[in-house]
């Protein structure tokens, strides 16, 4: 990917025929720039990047923790509650005496003495996170962000009810009476991102709002992204960022004859210059029309990102159920002790993966930069598909290096100036202190 720069042409059109395809466009350096070839500025996904891969299994039990506790008991033991964070002191959670087992099964811990009707709190994460959490942990207390590592039930029986054993793996389904997320403000976000796309449909042979111009059709691939950033606090060293890709939806029609790949993704710099991109990828006709979830990694001026035999593990790519969506996935991108590691969580059931890790550069000291991204990879004659694709990214929380609780990343990450165009949009939701990235791709 590239950085984006202030007077820089943004290229996006993609003709067929006599349409154009107002998908996504590069942060280029010059109005000519070819972007049918690679370059030190332009990271290009490999075709075959996931062909050794394969659907990633999610975490047995046994690789799990859980707790189950009152609500009563949260409020007792978090004393210094944080917004919305919660600080469960380490030394009660390890407590053998306050906690049983759930049907025998030796990580899943229940709080003794619970009354039937009594309110109650899940606490579920990877055994190997829990580990490093305790161990960067600072004054006796386990400090997490409420969204991504706690659920609520009416009593027992209520999460009972919404336990679901797949084999080996608990999939453990939010309540009904505490749904997780509210669709509402993020369909806003998406109807006024598409909304401006849609009217630039149909702008053959000339450019739209002096921000797009004509692709080179006879170069070997279309390839185009549109890029926005958001840069961290000079003050401030992060090593540890949360937040969550949710695809929204996606529409494909047309034959097997188009070649072509979108990209949505989120995009991490570091100040050792190498990247870390969540990407959602969605696949043309002779690809099913799948969509898949997956992290890509570059070094420092590389073209091409790692490989998975690149990883110290590489648990495989998420396969999207494009009939379940829009659907939310929570990832966490950290360092320390000289590698990345990048973990995944689905949203819905708190299943995780294992974590992918792979070794930093030397020197790398904190994130620096947030982008949000969609981009479009056409490799053979103008597309006579149609497609929409949008997906949604909240970036919502970061921790200070040292600091045992995490920011909300309005406290983290500073924006350079508002931006939102036709396909990518980048906003700080003041109300809750999340960056919001809506990634649109269209055609016609």
């Amino acid at each position: 990917m590239t950085f984006w720069k202030t007077g820089v042409v943004l290229l996006a059109l993609l003709l067929a025929g006599m349409a154009v395809v107002p998908v996504v466009s590069a942060e280029v350096q010059a109005n000519n720039r070819d972007l049918g070839t690679t370059s030190i500025e332009h990271h290009k996904i490999s075709d075959d990047y996931l062909k050794d891969s394969k659907p990633a299994e999610w975490l047995p039990e046994s690789e799990m923790i859980t707790f189950v506790i009152s609500q009563k008991t949260v409020g007792k033991l978090d004393q210094n509650k944080n917004e919305e964070l919660i600080n469960i002191p380490i030394e009660y959670l390890n407590s053998k005496s306050a906690f049983s087992n759930y049907n025998g099964i030796p990580s899943f811990y229940l709080e003794n003495d619970l009354a039937k009707n009594e309110k109650i709190v899940l606490i579920r994460m990877p055994q190997q996170m829990y580990e490093q959490l305790i161990k960067s942990s600072h004054n006796g207390k386990l400090s997490l962000p409420e969204n991504y590592f706690f659920r609520y039930y009416e009593n027992i029986s209520d999460l009972y009810s919404h336990i679901e054993r797949d084999g080996n793996t608990l999939k453990i389904h939010p309540s009904d009476k505490y749904p997780i997320d509210d669709d509402s403000t993020l369909l806003n976000v998406v109807k006024t991102t598409t909304a401006a796309s849609s009217q630039t449909a149909g702008t053959a042979g000339r450019s739209v709002s002096g921000s797009y111009s004509l692709l080179d059709e006879t170069l070997p691939y279309m390839y185009a992204a549109r890029e926005h950033a958001v840069r961290t606090h000079t003050d401030q060293n992060y090593d540890y960022c949360i937040g969550q890709t949710k695809p929204f939806s996606w529409t494909l029609l047309g034959s097997g004859s188009d070649q072509f790949t979108i990209f949505q993704e989120r995009e991490y710099k570091f100040n050792s210059n190498e990247e870390i991109e969540i990407v959602v990828k969605h696949s043309d006709r002779n690809g099913a029309g799948n969509l898949d979830l997956f992290p890509a990694t570059w070094r420092s001026g590389a073209q091409t990102q790692l490989s998975p035999s690149d990883y110290i593990q590489f648990p495989g790519y998420i396969p999207i159920d494009k009939n379940d969506l829009p659907h939310s996935y929570g990832y966490h991108v950290m360092f320390a002790s000289g590698r990345y590691t990048i973990a995944f969580e689905d949203m819905e059931t708190l299943d995780w993966l294992s974590p992918y890790i792979v070794s930093s550069a030397a020197g790398t000291t904190s994130f620096t930069e947030l982008k949000g991204s969609s981009e479009y990879d056409r490799r053979s004659t103008p597309t006579t598909n149609s497609f929409e694709a949008t997906t949604v990214v909240r970036d919502e929380w970061a921790r200070i290096i040292g600091d045992s609780y995490f920011q909300y990343a309005s406290n983290t990450w500073t924006q350079i100036t508002p931006m939102t165009d036709q396909f990518v949009s980048v906003s700080l939701n003041t109300d809750n202190g999340r960056y919001t990235t809506t990634s649109h791709a269209a055609y016609p």
